[in-house]
Parts: structure tokens; C-alpha cells; sequence
């Protein structure tokens, strides 16, 4: 069937569509669901994408190219399709809608507040209901360094298990923790500093710097010096982290603040957190935009998105621009606190100057990703050149192999997609084969991954404009015709390391390139990361295998020395094959236990030790 009577017979199936609301689902030839949509009437919506071609956007009409077929599902209100929508995206990842990076992927900041006594720790955890949670936040290092600090202002406990020990360990020797393990807190008292902690991080002003500064001069008063010095380190991070705030209001407003820049590709939204009058919190976001959508449905999106992680939703919520249908909006927002959520554009006084600072921070940091954007393009134009390719390489996939003496033998696939890192398409094999022969782990895992292609698996598209391979001229030339053989027309080229030059398929003399050449770098970025992430799952693979070994049965081999044996030898068949000398030039052995080792390989040899 021709694509213009498949899209007439689609025309004709609208006709049965009801005008209710409910949520729309396009799907290509092989039924995998390309786009999700909600619709105040869905008769209505669907029947706009089959206008005549020459009045679609263009991204709308090559979507329209490849719809095969649609569904729909109707729901009582436009609240549940909004709900609907939200979920579907979410279990489909369709193409072609809006590709906001998930907040599930960033860190929180959790404090179990329903145990007797509460642990702090940083966790990228879907919600248990009963623990309180603060963030997502964007920059873990920063997160980090808040994890440190509030750990020197509230020191409660980071371990995950709590049980009764004889003496505290050394976080409470460093006063980084109150050491309930030992009983010399009682429960009260920790629970007012859980507290303290949690009224901080919402950003109520409970006067705890002025606090901390009475503790520290009754404490130099009663010349217990000792508790007033860290008093005075706690008052001085206290205000470092009061210095960090831009802007404090007399008035107490607790709302946030939405602003959003862009293109026709991108665009920016960053979120100002603001509690008690101060600014506590900035994150930062890029959208891809896939279609035509307008800037009202683009901050409907991102509003429904960010939204359904957070648990710290205010009562006022300012935009720089009004999303589609923002009554339903509200309704739903209304739906998750249990409280009224307005929804608005500020007109004038602070919030609008609060609003305008926050455009004016987006704006920055666009232009500065803009000037970044077009450094990695032409990083790419200098690649496609040097290597003659057809296209630009918009993805570029890297390969490596890692293994430990042919053990626990591992690939990597990393992708750079622009010329940057795109860490959540980045894939990992288990090599079946198990052997030192880094061609067959190649082919292994370059088979999968188009196979996997071929096979709908959307973690696995698109395909890519440029394979790299960490080697040289045999390895290029191996997966050349592995790829050949699969029937798969990628152009593929390797980086070897000694002399860092560039190897093309069946080409016997490399490619020698300068070492400030920008495609070069980039090539070299790649590698570097495929090899980072191959040996990172390697030892990730060795470190659950040494997690259970015939060493637990060796008196003196604790999980240390296990690790070293294992990471000398490479497996414990190897270790039996060792010699006494060569098990005690291992780090961490001594003559005793190599000798309790040697021994329980060799029992009738042990003997005579």
C-alpha cells in the first residue's frame, strides 16, 4: 500500500475517533509508538497532523512519513490525559516528542525520617513515600559538597545499617556524626537535629546562626574550647552558605520561578527555587525540541515533567511563558499537593525583577552553550573532512574491549552525539566467547548492537554515522568485515595510542594528524571514554566474582587480600598454579598467610613449609 492511501484509509479511521479527551499514540511500520499526544478533543487534534503536506512544519511532516497507524485511548478528563500522556512517554520514549533528560536520572538528597534514628545520604532512588527528599539536583558536585558541609552542621548518621557497636567510628571521632551506634545520643536529641536539618534545607529562617553563635560563647564561657571551636566552624559554613544567596527579600515568598529561552531545535529552562525570601536552589535544563511545538506546549511539558518528581511543590509557581491549557495544569498540580498551585506570568514589582534575573541567567548560559555548540560542529566538519566522510557524524559510536588475562572479558559502546557525551546511550556487553581475542569480542559486540538495531530495540537507534575503534589496523580491518558480513555500512576508523594515529579500513599507511587538530581531540575524547567505561565494567564483573571465591575458606584472606590475589593472578585457578614466592610478592601478604594459602592449594607441599 502506497503512503498516500495508507494515510487516506488513516483519514477515513478518524471519522470513528470521539471527540473527548484522551491521549493519541502514532506508530510506525514496525507498531513501535513514534509520538504521544493528549487532546482536548481527540478527533480534532489528530485530524490537524493529516492536512496536506505543504502546510506541515517539516519536522511534523517527516513524522507524518513514517506513521503506519495510531490508537487512542479516552479519559474522562483532560487531568487523566495529561496523567496518561505523561506515563506513556515515560514507558515509550517515543521519537519524535520532546526529549526532556529524565530527573530520575539526578541525584537526591534523602533523609529517613521515619526511623528512630534518621541517616542522611545522596541517592538516585525512585521515592519510598516515607523518607523526605530534597532536590533533583543537577550538579552533583555541588550536591556533594552540601552532603560535606551539612554533615559538619548536623551530624547525623550516612551508614546504612545501624547496630550497636562498642566504640563510634571515625566520623564521630571527626564530630561528623552523634554515634547513636553507642547509645550516647538519646532519640529527642537526635531527632531535633533531623530537624534543624530538614528546616535548613527548606530554607526557613529558624535563626540557627544565631543559635550556633550563643552555643559557641557559652561554650568559651564554661572553657569547654574544644566544643566552641567547632561551633565557630559550623557558624563560618553557615555563612558560607548565606553568602551564596543572590538575593534575600524581606518578604518571605516561597514560590519558583520558571524561565525559558530557545531556537528552533533547543531550548534552555532553568528553575530558581525560592523559600522563606532567598533563593535555596537553581536547576538547569535543555529540551530537543522534535517538532514545531510552540513555546506554550513546550512549557506545559517541561511544567508536567519536572513537576511529577518533586515533592517540594510551593503555591505559586512564575513562568516566563504560559503553558497550553494552564487551568488543567493547576488542576493537576492541585491533584498532587493537595493544595491550590497558581500558575501565572508576574506583571510588575519584585517577582517580575526576580522573573527578568532569571531570563537573564538563561540567557547566558545559552549564548555560552551556542558559542560550545558550534566549536563541536566544527570539531565534526574538521573529522568529516579529514576522514572523507559523506556526512557530517552527528553520532559517533566508540568500542573497547576489557578483560583480565582473557577473564570476565567486556565491551563498551560509548556515544558522543554533537560532539558531546551521551552518557544514557551508552551500552555495555558481557563477551560470551570469554577469550583473549579482542576480534572476536569486537565482532561479538558489534553484532549484538545491530542486531539489537534490527530488532526494534529502541536503546540501540539510531544507527551511527562513524565507528571508533581503540587499535590499530587489524582490529579497523576486523570489524570492517564483520560489519560487511552483517550487511551494516558504517564508516569505521581506528585510533592506536602509541603514536596516536588514525587507521581507515584496509589502508595500509594511518593518518597523521596534528596534535591540536579538533578532530583529532575528539577522536581522542572518545577513546579515552571507551576504554574508561570497558574498564569500569570489568572490574565491576571481577568485583562481584570475588564476592564468593574457595579463598573465603582461607583463614587470614579477608575481602583486601582476596581483591589482590584476584587482581595479580587474575583467577583462582591461577593462584593455585602459583608459586610460595610469587603468592607472597603479592601487596597485603605476609609470609603466614602466603603460606596458609600455598598450603591449602597444595596440602601435601604445605607440610614440609
Amino acid at each position: 500500500m502506497s503512503k498516500t492511501d495508507q494515510h487516506a484509509e488513516l483519514k477515513e479511521r478518524l471519522k470513528n475517533v470521539p471527540l473527548q479527551p484522551g491521549v493519541y499514540l502514532y506508530q510506525d511500520r514496525e507498531e513501535r509508538v513514534i509520538y504521544v499526544g493528549k487532546a482536548k478533543s481527540l478527533r480534532q487534534r489528530m485530524r490537524s497532523y493529516f492536512q496536506s503536506p505543504d502546510r506541515l512544519h517539516p519536522k511534523v511532516r517527516a513524522m507524518m512519513n513514517r506513521v503506519a497507524d495510531f490508537d487512542f485511548i479516552v479519559t474522562n478528563t483532560e487531568v487523566e490525559a495529561l496523567i496518561l500522556e505523561s506515563n506513556l512517554i515515560k514507558a515509550y520514549q517515543p521519537r519524535y516528542n520532546i526529549d526532556l533528560r529524565d530527573d530520575k536520572s539526578y541525584p537526591y538528597l534523602k533523609i529517613t525520617i521515619a526511623e528512630e534514628y534518621p541517616r542522611v545520604c545522596l541517592v538516585r532512588e525512585e521515592k519510598d513515600g516515607v523518607s523526605r527528599y530534597f532536590g533533583p539536583y543537577t550538579d552533583v558536585t555541588a550536591l556533594r559538597e552540601t552532603l560535606r558541609l551539612l554533615n559538619t552542621l548536623f551530624p547525623l548518621r550516612t551508614c546504612k545499617t545501624l547496630r550497636q557497636l562498642p566504640r563510634p567510628c571515625l566520623n564521630s571521632d571527626m564530630e561528623r556524626c552523634l554515634a547513636p551506634c553507642t547509645g550516647q545520643v538519646g532519640p529527642e536529641e537526635y531527632r531535633q537535629v533531623v530537624e534543624e536539618m530538614v528546616a535548613f534545607l527548606e530554607g526557613r529562617d529558624i535563626g540557627i546562626l544565631e543559635q550556633k553563635e550563643r552555643e559557641m560563647q557559652e561554650a568559651a564561657a564554661q572553657l569547654e574550647f574544644e566544643k566552641a571551636a567547632r561551633l565557630r566552624d559550623q557558624v563560618q559554613a553557615i555563612k558560607k552558605v548565606y553568602a551564596t544567596q543572590k538575593i534575600n527579600f524581606s518578604a518571605p515568598y516561597n514560590l519558583d520561578l520558571v524561565g525559558m529561552v530557545g531556537g528552533d531545535d533547543q531550548n534552555l529552562t532553568l528553575v530558581f527555587k525560592v523559600r522563606a525570601g532567598k533563593i535555596i536552589a537553581k536547576d538547569t535544563f535543555w529540551l530537543n525540541r522534535a517538532m514545531a511545538e510552540s513555546d506554550a506546549e513546550i512549557m506545559e511539558y517541561f511544567l508536567k515533567h519536572y513537576y511529577q518528581r518533586q515533592t517540594d511543590i510551593p503555591g505559586e509557581i512564575l513562568v516566563s511563558h504560559a503553558p497550553l491549557e494552564g487551568t488543567v495544569l493547576s488542576e493537576w498540580l492541585r491533584t498532587l499537593t493537595g493544595h491550590r498551585v497558581e500558575v501565572r506570568i508576574p506583571q510588575r514589582g519584585d517577582k517580575k525583577q526576580l522573573l527578568d534575573m532569571v531570563l537573564e541567567n538563561a540567557l547566558l548560559l545559552w549564548e555560552e552553550r551556542k558559542r560550545e555548540d558550534l566549536r563541536l560542529q566544527e570539531s565534526l566538519h574538521s573529522l568529516a573532512r579529514t576522514l572523507d566522510l559523506e556526512v557530517v557524524p552527528q553520532r559517533i559510536e566508540a568500542y573497547d574491549i576489557s578483560h583480565l588475562g582473557g577473564e570476565e572479558t567486556v565491551a563498551s559502546m560509548v556515544v558522543f552525539t554533537g560532539g558531546e557525551a551521551d552518557r544514557g546511550a551508552y551500552r555495555r556487553f558481557k563477551i560470551h566467547n570469554d577469550q583473549n581475542n579482542d576480534f572476536a569480542s569486537l565482532a561479538e559486540a558489534l553484532q549484538r548492537r545491530f542486531r539489537n538495531a534490527r530488532e526494534g530495540n529502541p536503546s540501540f537507534l539510531p544507527e551511527p554515522d562513524l565507528i571508533l575503534i581503540d587499535g590499530g589496523l587489524g582490529q579497523v580491518n576486523a570489524v570492517r568485515t564483520s560489519l560487511e558480513k552483517a550487511g551494516v555500512e558504517v564508516p569505521v576508523c581506528g585510533l592506536a595510542k602509541k603514536n596516536e594515529e588514525v587507521y581507515l579500513p584496509f589502508r595500509l599507511h594511518p593518518l597523521r594528524l596534528s596534535r591540536r587538530d579538533p578532530g583529532l581531540m575528539l577522536l581522542q575524547r572518545l577513546r579515552d571514554e571507551a576504554h574508561r567505561f570497558a574498564v569500569e565494567y570489568n572490574r565491576q564483573r571481577r568485583g562481584k566474582k570475588v564476592k564468593a571465591s574457595e579463598l573465603d575458606r582461607i583463614e587470614g584472606i579477608g575481602p583486601q587480600r582476596k581483591q589482590a590475589l584476584l587482581s595479580s593472578f587474575g583467577s583462582v585457578k591461577r593462584i593455585r598454579q602459583a608459586s610460595l614466592e610469587e603468592i607472597l610478592a603479592v601487596p597485603g601478604m605476609n609470609i603466614k598467610v602466603a603460606g596458609k594459602v600455598y598450603e591449602y592449594f597444595h596440602p601435601r607441599g604445605g607440610e614440609n613449609l
